[in-house]
């Protein structure tokens, strides 16, 4: 039987708000130079057809990807859509 102890640790309001700042700056930083997003943003917006079509996949197999979380997918309605570069960035790491 493995025992887990817990350590609470206080911490001000300001030490908070400076932490979250620093995180999210963070974040932000390496969101706008990761090369993989596109550049400034714009990306290509593609629909499961051709996404499938790309990879050369059926759009069912494609969907089952998404479910699995193998594949970033957004989506609306009964619809998938895609950013080109989570498409590219599957084929990296596959």
């Amino acid at each position: 039987m493995q025992i887990v102890q817990t350590q609470v640790v206080t911490v001000s309001l300001e030490e908070l708000k400076s932490l979250m700042s620093t995180i999210v700056r963070k974040e932000i930083e390496a969101l706008v130079s990761n090369p993989y997003i596109g550049e400034s943003f714009n990306e290509e917006l593609w629909d499961r057809k051709k996404a499938a079509k790309f990879l050369g996949i059926s759009e069912q197999t494609l969907v089952k990807l998404v479910l699995e979380e193998k594949l970033v997918a957004q989506k609306s309605g009964r619809k998938y859509h895609f950013l080109k570069s989570s498409i590219m960035n599957f084929l990296r790491n596959v």
